[in-house]
Parts: C-alpha cells; structure tokens; sequence
C-alpha cells in the first residue's frame, strides 16, 4: 500500500495561485484568501479548477469538525454542482426518497455489512450518490448510526495508506482524509464499477488537499532550520 503522491496524480499548476492575497469574503465577512470554507465558496478571481465527478457526493460533517480543517469541503468547493454538504444533525432523510434513489446510493463506511465497490455495482447497478461521513475515526461510530441514513448499503474500500499530515492519535495510517476516501471510492467506482480506464478525470478533488500539504511541509521545514541555527 504506497501513499499517493502528487506526482503520481494530474494536477492543476499551482502557479495560478501565486499573488492571491487575504480578503473579506462576501457571505460570512471572514478573511480567506483561497475559498471561504464556512460558505464553501472560492473566492473571487480566484483560480478554481473544474471537477466533474462519475457520480454525486453528500456529505455528512460532524459538528465538532472545523469548517477549516475538514478536507471534506474541497469537494464541495470543487465540484459544487455535484456535492451536497450536510451539517449533522441537519441532515438529508434519505429514508423519505424513493425506493430507487435509494437502491442507488452507497454510504463509504467498513461496516460488518459493508460489501466493495465492485461488488455493489454488481449486485445494484451504476452508483448514482456516495454519502461521506467527515469526522474523526472516534466520532465515525456514533455518525454511522445516523437514523437518516439507516437502511442504506454501506461501502468499503480496498486499503489505502493516507498522504495526511496530521494523523489522529491510535488511528493507523490506513485512516484516510475525507477527501482521500472521498477520491479511492470515485476512483475505485470508475475503474472497477464502471470498467473504465482512469486518466486523471478527477485528480483536482486532491487539488487543495496537496496545496495545503505543500504549506505544512513548507512550515515544517522552516521550524527544523531554526532548530538547527539554534544548535550552532
């Protein structure tokens, strides 16, 4: 299981963003200078790539989940036509659509009852919507158990080892970012699900996930050149 690199993945150059600058968003009034993740909306003038997913996403965001730190929210910002975000306990009451909206939609969770992607799409047909739970691996169990969603086939993915640069405590890195699963599930839809070869269609949905990585990186590298200057 190697980490996903974003070397191995098409992105978008992020060139586009040099020069970008801290201002008030419109909605909430907040200073953001990339998007606003509590209106989870680009900014304006902003470079934004277009995403086009093979299937809708909902997500279910925790509330206790920092709107600023949840990778969750690229999605939405990313392909905002195609992504509903859910503040629990607000949520959508799948319960109430029709039998087969339902026969169609998959919850990404490693239940007991959790079949592959592969194997729902055998069984059901074409995903036609992923819900996504965003929140901590300690907070999941209590989500999972969500009334709304009850009754809905839940997914599993195969083993992935997450790029994440900051692990939760006791959780291996085999944990993933919502929007790494968010990705694997698509992914493993398209290849496997759909039988389609994958050329990089969606690689954008890791678009801010490696920006900020690249950020993290950057500070961290400056904090052990500080260290180093303070041993000579």
């Amino acid at each position: 299981m190697s980490v996903i690199s974003e070397h191995e993945v098409k992105l978008s150059s992020y060139d586009k963003l040099e020069g970008c600058v801290k201002s008030e968003c419109g909605g909430c009034k907040g200073s953001r200078m990339y998007y606003c993740y509590d209106c989870r909306t680009p900014m304006p003038g902003v470079f934004m790539p277009s995403v086009k997913l093979p299937c809708l996403v909902d997500i279910i965001k925790h509330p206790m989940e920092k709107n600023s730190k949840s990778s969750a929210l690229h999605c939405k910002i990313l392909a905002p036509s195609q992504t509903r975000v859910f503040d629990h306990p607000n949520v959508h009451d799948y319960r109430k659509d029709s039998e087969d909206d339902r026969r169609y939609t998959a919850v990404v969770f490693p239940s007991k009852s959790a079949i592959s992607v592969e194997e729902f799409v055998k069984q059901r047909g074409d995903i036609r919507r992923i819900v996504v739970l965003d929140c901590t691996w300690f907070q999941v169990g209590k989500m999972q158990k969500t009334p709304e969603i009850e009754g809905l086939q839940h997914i599993c993915l195969q083993q992935y080892r997450t790029a994440f640069w900051r692990p939760q405590h006791n959780v291996p890195d085999t944990g993933l970012a919502t929007i790494e699963a968010i990705y694997y599930t698509l992914r493993e839809y398209y290849e496997l699900g759909l039988r389609k070869k994958y050329a990089g269609e969606f690689d954008d949905l890791l678009y801010w996930f490696f920006h900020t990585k690249h950020l993290v990186d950057e500070k961290q590298r400056e904090y052990q050149r500080k260290l180093k200057l303070k041993d000579v």
